[in-house]
């Protein structure tokens, strides 16, 4: 995935998201499984930490669809206190596809540049120079603000205030107007454009066979 074009790892990235949203229950703790181990062996270190630092998240998320979802009471537990089955596995459902999210920009980012990320993004967003947007300076001005960023959080007893927003604003603007940034053409390979036709197909395919469902339920 390392020799990938970074067009092709934000179109992966994309359809996983797409692809989480359509999938079985069944298949989401396998796929979250199988992407949480995949990025915790590409970048163990900052992708934990993301883990460990939201682990409040997770349970909350654990504790409102638990006690909030109407079912099936837990055995062995008083109905006044015990959180329904149903409640529980919607629980565990969403903490695994934001697991899934977690992971997958994880992977995104351990394996591309902030250049090469940025390279993919304008590429992606190109065809909006026919609607007015210049992607030029919004490509320019996400990467000076994740310089800037980047820059606050290496810095020592970093805390955030809100302050800290109007002096990124401020500094972008000024670094775009004396800063010039080159972003380098990566050419495709063949495997990127095999890649691109297969998301391509996959993508209609999910639409249609969703839309199918949707027909055959109504």
């Amino acid at each position: 995935m390392k020799n990938m074009h970074p067009f092709v790892k934000i179109l992966l990235f994309i359809f996983t998201l797409l692809l989480m949203s359509y999938t079985s229950n069944t298949y989401l703790l396998p796929m979250s499984l199988i992407l949480f181990v995949y990025a915790a062996w590409l970048a163990r270190s900052g992708f934990l930490r993301v883990v460990k630092r939201m682990k409040w998240l997770f349970i909350s998320i654990f504790i409102i669809y638990a006690f909030s979802t109407p079912g099936e009471y837990m055995q062995y537990i008083p109905a006044s206190v015990a959180p329904t089955v149903e409640g529980c596995l919607l629980g565990i459902v969403q903490i695994a596809k934001l697991l899934i999210a977690l992971a997958t920009l994880s992977i995104l980012f351990a394996t591309s540049s902030k250049e090469q990320l940025m390279i993919g993004l304008h590429l992606l967003l190109s065809p909006l120079n026919l609607l007015g947007l210049n992607t030029n300076k919004f490509t320019a001005r996400l990467l000076l603000t994740l310089d800037y960023v980047e820059e606050l959080a290496a810095k020592e007893k970093f805390k955030f205030r809100f302050d800290q927003l109007d002096n990124m604003l401020s500094t972008t603007e000024l670094d775009h107007k004396y800063r010039v940034i080159v972003l380098e053409s990566i050419p495709f390979k063949w495997a990127d454009i095999l890649a691109v036709m297969v998301l391509l197909v996959s993508t209609i395919t999910l639409f249609y066979f969703s839309e199918l469902n949707f027909k055959v339920l109504f």
